[in-house]
């Protein structure tokens, strides 16, 4: 019997343990050499109010899982990078 309920509680609680995680995105810049570099200065707004540079988001407890460079959806002269940050 104590075995079903410790079962029972680790499947209810399991949820509660779950990571997070997020989209990025930069500002949008011209298309050019100039401006293609990705900087420690490169803020970035998450879903939810989260936002800041990597190594502030890193401070934070988040992780980079992926960076991507983008197409402006309204204006595809201009790029954005984008971030997939997690917390486990």
């Amino acid at each position: 019997m104590n075995k079903i309920l410790l079962i029972a509680g680790l499947l209810v609680a399991g949820p509660t343990f779950a990571g997070e995680a997020h989209v990025c995105k930069s500002q949008t810049v011209a298309n050019s050499a100039a401006n293609a570099e990705l900087t420690d200065d490169t803020v970035f707004k998450c879903g939810e109010g989260i936002h800041g540079t990597i190594p502030a988001l890193a401070r934070d407890g988040w992780k980079i899982v992926q960076q991507t460079d983008q197409a402006d959806v309204k204006d595809p002269s201009k790029t954005y990078a984008q971030l997939i940050i997690q917390k486990d």
